[in-house]
Protein backbone atom coordinates (compact mmCIF):
# COMPACT_ATOMS: atom_id res chain seq x y z
CA UNK A 1 0.00 0.00 0.00
CA UNK A 2 1.22 3.63 -0.56
CA UNK A 3 0.79 6.46 1.13
CA UNK A 4 0.49 8.29 -2.17
CA UNK A 5 -2.90 6.10 -3.10
CA UNK A 6 -5.75 8.42 -3.50
CA UNK A 7 -8.92 8.06 -1.71
CA UNK A 8 -11.04 8.01 -4.12
CA UNK A 9 -9.45 6.02 -6.05
CA UNK A 10 -10.35 2.05 -5.46
CA UNK A 11 -7.36 -0.66 -6.69
CA UNK A 12 -8.68 -2.75 -9.96
CA UNK A 13 -8.30 -5.75 -8.02
CA UNK A 14 -10.96 -4.73 -5.04
CA UNK A 15 -13.13 -3.98 -8.10
CA UNK A 16 -12.36 -7.15 -9.49
CA UNK A 17 -12.65 -8.83 -6.30
CA UNK A 18 -16.13 -7.06 -5.83
CA UNK A 19 -17.32 -8.68 -8.94
CA UNK A 20 -16.42 -11.96 -8.10
CA UNK A 21 -18.33 -11.60 -4.63
CA UNK A 22 -21.57 -10.30 -6.61
CA UNK A 23 -21.37 -13.40 -8.89
CA UNK A 24 -20.65 -15.97 -6.68
CA UNK A 25 -23.95 -14.49 -4.14
CA UNK A 26 -25.93 -14.62 -7.39
CA UNK A 27 -24.87 -18.68 -7.71
CA UNK A 28 -28.31 -21.11 -6.93
CA UNK A 29 -25.22 -22.85 -5.18
CA UNK A 30 -25.58 -19.96 -2.83
CA UNK A 31 -29.00 -20.07 -2.44
CA UNK A 32 -29.00 -23.34 -1.97
CA UNK A 33 -26.62 -23.34 1.50
CA UNK A 34 -29.22 -20.85 3.36
CA UNK A 35 -28.11 -20.94 7.27
CA UNK A 36 -25.46 -23.57 7.08
CA UNK A 37 -23.29 -21.67 9.61
CA UNK A 38 -25.77 -20.98 11.76
CA UNK A 39 -27.03 -24.20 11.78
CA UNK A 40 -23.22 -25.29 12.54
CA UNK A 41 -22.31 -22.69 15.03
CA UNK A 42 -25.53 -23.92 17.08
CA UNK A 43 -24.46 -27.80 16.64
CA UNK A 44 -21.08 -26.22 18.33
CA UNK A 45 -22.13 -24.80 21.22
CA UNK A 46 -24.36 -27.25 21.82
CA UNK A 47 -21.44 -30.15 21.90
CA UNK A 48 -19.09 -27.76 24.31
CA UNK A 49 -18.97 -28.89 27.98
CA UNK A 50 -21.69 -26.07 29.85
CA UNK A 51 -18.25 -25.04 31.57
CA UNK A 52 -16.93 -23.65 28.61
CA UNK A 53 -19.65 -21.08 27.45
CA UNK A 54 -20.87 -20.26 31.00
CA UNK A 55 -18.38 -17.03 31.35
CA UNK A 56 -20.43 -14.08 32.59
CA UNK A 57 -18.65 -11.28 30.47
CA UNK A 58 -20.68 -8.52 29.52
CA UNK A 59 -20.17 -5.53 27.90
CA UNK A 60 -19.45 -3.23 30.64
CA UNK A 61 -16.74 -5.73 31.33
CA UNK A 62 -15.03 -4.78 27.97
CA UNK A 63 -15.59 -0.95 28.69
CA UNK A 64 -12.39 1.24 27.70
CA UNK A 65 -10.86 -1.72 25.62
CA UNK A 66 -11.03 -0.36 21.70
CA UNK A 67 -11.95 -2.09 18.52
CA UNK A 68 -9.84 -0.42 16.33
CA UNK A 69 -6.04 0.54 17.92
CA UNK A 70 -2.50 0.51 17.18
CA UNK A 71 -0.33 -1.23 19.72
CA UNK A 72 3.41 0.60 19.85
CA UNK A 73 4.85 -1.22 22.74
CA UNK A 74 4.80 -4.24 25.06
CA UNK A 75 3.07 -2.38 28.35
CA UNK A 76 -0.44 -1.88 26.33
CA UNK A 77 0.15 -5.82 25.45
CA UNK A 78 0.90 -7.03 29.06
CA UNK A 79 -1.74 -4.58 30.35
CA UNK A 80 -4.36 -6.28 27.69
CA UNK A 81 -3.06 -9.61 29.00
CA UNK A 82 -3.67 -8.83 32.89
CA UNK A 83 -7.16 -7.56 32.26
CA UNK A 84 -8.13 -10.89 30.03
CA UNK A 85 -6.75 -13.27 32.80
CA UNK A 86 -8.75 -10.87 35.65
CA UNK A 87 -11.94 -11.34 33.45
CA UNK A 88 -11.44 -15.12 33.69
CA UNK A 89 -10.46 -15.93 30.21
CA UNK A 90 -7.79 -18.60 29.35
CA UNK A 91 -3.82 -18.22 29.82
CA UNK A 92 -1.36 -17.06 27.48
CA UNK A 93 2.24 -16.31 27.78
CA UNK A 94 2.24 -13.87 24.00
CA UNK A 95 1.34 -10.66 25.36
CA UNK A 96 0.19 -8.84 21.31
CA UNK A 97 -2.04 -11.72 20.83
CA UNK A 98 -3.94 -11.17 24.19
CA UNK A 99 -3.95 -7.05 23.06
CA UNK A 100 -5.80 -8.29 19.68
CA UNK A 101 -8.31 -10.83 21.04
CA UNK A 102 -9.02 -8.55 23.94
CA UNK A 103 -9.83 -5.78 21.17
CA UNK A 104 -12.30 -8.25 18.87
CA UNK A 105 -13.37 -9.70 21.67
CA UNK A 106 -14.57 -6.23 22.85
CA UNK A 107 -16.80 -5.82 19.23
CA UNK A 108 -18.09 -8.94 19.46
CA UNK A 109 -19.75 -8.40 22.83
CA UNK A 110 -20.65 -5.18 22.96
CA UNK A 111 -21.66 -4.63 19.08
CA UNK A 112 -22.41 -8.09 17.33
CA UNK A 113 -23.71 -9.78 20.52
CA UNK A 114 -27.46 -9.62 21.23
CA UNK A 115 -26.56 -11.25 24.93
CA UNK A 116 -28.08 -14.14 24.20
CA UNK A 117 -24.41 -15.45 22.78
CA UNK A 118 -26.08 -16.29 18.92
CA UNK A 119 -24.07 -14.10 17.05
CA UNK A 120 -22.06 -16.08 13.87
CA UNK A 121 -18.38 -15.73 14.09
CA UNK A 122 -15.69 -16.72 11.76
CA UNK A 123 -12.22 -16.99 12.73
CA UNK A 124 -9.64 -16.45 9.48
CA UNK A 125 -6.76 -15.99 12.16
CA UNK A 126 -5.30 -19.32 12.09
CA UNK A 127 -5.29 -22.44 13.80
CA UNK A 128 -4.22 -21.48 16.98
CA UNK A 129 -6.17 -18.35 16.89
CA UNK A 130 -6.49 -16.98 20.71
CA UNK A 131 -9.51 -15.28 19.70
CA UNK A 132 -11.04 -18.43 18.82
CA UNK A 133 -10.52 -20.00 22.35
CA UNK A 134 -11.15 -16.53 24.16
CA UNK A 135 -14.74 -16.16 21.81
CA UNK A 136 -15.82 -19.84 22.98
CA UNK A 137 -15.04 -19.07 26.51
CA UNK A 138 -17.49 -16.16 26.17
CA UNK A 139 -20.01 -18.55 25.22
CA UNK A 140 -19.90 -18.15 21.29
CA UNK A 141 -19.36 -20.94 18.60
CA UNK A 142 -16.70 -19.37 16.38
CA UNK A 143 -15.76 -21.23 12.64
CA UNK A 144 -12.14 -21.66 11.61
CA UNK A 145 -12.79 -20.49 7.95
CA UNK A 146 -10.40 -18.64 5.63
CA UNK A 147 -13.35 -16.30 4.00
CA UNK A 148 -10.69 -13.98 2.63
CA UNK A 149 -10.61 -16.51 -0.35
CA UNK A 150 -11.87 -16.45 -3.25
CA UNK A 151 -14.20 -19.46 -3.41
CA UNK A 152 -15.18 -19.59 0.09
CA UNK A 153 -18.16 -17.23 -0.30
CA UNK A 154 -21.21 -18.48 -2.77
CA UNK A 155 -19.83 -21.99 -1.59
CA UNK A 156 -18.99 -22.92 1.91
CA UNK A 157 -20.81 -19.78 3.38
CA UNK A 158 -24.22 -17.96 2.67
CA UNK A 159 -23.50 -13.76 1.86
CA UNK A 160 -25.04 -11.63 4.42
CA UNK A 161 -24.95 -14.10 6.71
CA UNK A 162 -22.14 -13.50 9.22
CA UNK A 163 -21.86 -11.11 12.60
CA UNK A 164 -18.36 -11.04 12.57
CA UNK A 165 -15.57 -11.60 10.47
CA UNK A 166 -11.66 -12.14 12.27
CA UNK A 167 -8.56 -11.87 10.78
CA UNK A 168 -6.05 -11.10 13.51
CA UNK A 169 -2.51 -11.51 14.32
CA UNK A 170 -0.33 -13.74 13.81
CA UNK A 171 -2.48 -13.97 10.16
CA UNK A 172 -2.59 -10.56 9.87
CA UNK A 173 -3.63 -8.91 6.24
CA UNK A 174 -1.02 -8.14 4.17
CA UNK A 175 -0.83 -4.33 3.29
CA UNK A 176 -0.94 -5.28 -0.28
CA UNK A 177 -3.74 -7.42 -0.04
CA UNK A 178 -6.08 -5.04 2.45
CA UNK A 179 -8.57 -4.25 -0.59
CA UNK A 180 -9.16 -7.40 -1.79
CA UNK A 181 -9.53 -8.81 1.74
CA UNK A 182 -11.92 -6.51 3.48
CA UNK A 183 -14.22 -7.17 0.29
CA UNK A 184 -13.77 -10.68 0.28
CA UNK A 185 -14.28 -10.50 4.23
CA UNK A 186 -17.12 -7.96 4.31
CA UNK A 187 -19.42 -10.00 1.69
CA UNK A 188 -20.05 -13.00 4.39
CA UNK A 189 -21.21 -10.45 6.76
CA UNK A 190 -25.26 -8.89 7.44
CA UNK A 191 -26.05 -5.38 7.20
CA UNK A 192 -24.21 -4.11 10.52
CA UNK A 193 -21.87 -7.06 11.03
CA UNK A 194 -18.31 -6.36 11.79
CA UNK A 195 -15.18 -7.08 10.59
CA UNK A 196 -12.03 -7.26 13.01
CA UNK A 197 -8.37 -7.13 11.03
CA UNK A 198 -5.03 -6.53 12.41
CA UNK A 199 -2.35 -5.35 9.61
CA UNK A 200 1.46 -4.69 10.56
CA UNK A 201 2.68 -0.81 11.70
CA UNK A 202 6.35 -0.14 10.39
CA UNK A 203 8.64 0.44 7.60
CA UNK A 204 6.88 0.05 4.27
CA UNK A 205 10.24 -1.76 2.97
CA UNK A 206 9.21 -4.54 5.60
CA UNK A 207 5.65 -4.92 4.65
CA UNK A 208 4.79 -2.54 7.55
CA UNK A 209 2.07 0.46 7.22
CA UNK A 210 1.90 3.88 9.20
CA UNK A 211 -1.04 6.33 9.80
CA UNK A 212 -1.30 7.95 6.39
CA UNK A 213 -1.51 3.79 4.70
CA UNK A 214 -3.95 3.19 7.44
CA UNK A 215 -6.27 6.11 6.88
CA UNK A 216 -5.89 5.67 3.19
CA UNK A 217 -7.47 2.37 3.64
CA UNK A 218 -10.28 3.56 5.62
CA UNK A 219 -11.35 5.36 3.33
CA UNK A 220 -11.39 3.43 0.46
CA UNK A 221 -12.95 1.16 2.51
CA UNK A 222 -16.09 3.27 3.39
CA UNK A 223 -16.48 3.64 -0.37
CA UNK A 224 -17.11 -0.35 -0.23
CA UNK A 225 -20.02 0.15 2.69
CA UNK A 226 -17.00 -0.04 5.85
CA UNK A 227 -17.43 2.38 8.18
CA UNK A 228 -14.97 1.95 10.87
CA UNK A 229 -15.58 1.26 14.67
CA UNK A 230 -13.68 3.80 16.58
CA UNK A 231 -11.04 6.51 14.90
CA UNK A 232 -7.28 6.70 14.91
CA UNK A 233 -6.65 10.03 16.45
CA UNK A 234 -3.87 12.35 16.36
CA UNK A 235 -2.58 10.81 19.67
CA UNK A 236 -2.24 7.28 17.82
CA UNK A 237 0.13 9.18 15.28
CA UNK A 238 2.05 10.66 17.30
CA UNK A 239 2.67 7.68 19.28
CA UNK A 240 3.37 5.01 15.93
CA UNK A 241 5.90 8.26 15.05
CA UNK A 242 7.63 8.31 17.71
CA UNK A 243 7.99 4.45 18.01
CA UNK A 244 9.27 4.40 14.35
CA UNK A 245 12.02 6.92 15.06
CA UNK A 246 12.98 5.05 18.47
CA UNK A 247 13.25 1.64 16.26
CA UNK A 248 13.61 2.90 12.87
CA UNK A 249 15.07 -0.92 11.51
CA UNK A 250 12.07 -2.95 13.10
CA UNK A 251 8.85 -3.27 13.07
CA UNK A 252 6.73 -1.15 15.65
CA UNK A 253 3.72 -3.03 16.30
CA UNK A 254 0.40 -3.72 15.10
CA UNK A 255 -2.55 -1.55 14.02
CA UNK A 256 -6.49 -3.48 15.22
CA UNK A 257 -9.19 -2.01 12.77
CA UNK A 258 -12.93 -3.54 13.22
CA UNK A 259 -15.00 -2.58 10.46
CA UNK A 260 -19.19 -2.36 10.00
CA UNK A 261 -20.57 -3.21 6.98
CA UNK A 262 -23.76 -0.57 6.16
Amino acid sequence: MSSGTKAGRVPAASRAATAEVRRLAASPAAQRIAGRVRQAAQQTAARLPHSEVALPLQAADLRGVRATDILVDGVEARAARRTARALGLPRTLDDTSAWVALGALAALVRIADDGRRKAVVLDASGPRSLFFRWATRAGFAPIQLDVTRPEVVGSAIDPGSVDLVARLHPRSVRADEADVDLVRGSSALRRGGLMSITLRLGPAADGGVGVPELRSLIARADEQGLSLIGDLDITDGLRLRAAQQAFADSSVGLALMTFRRR
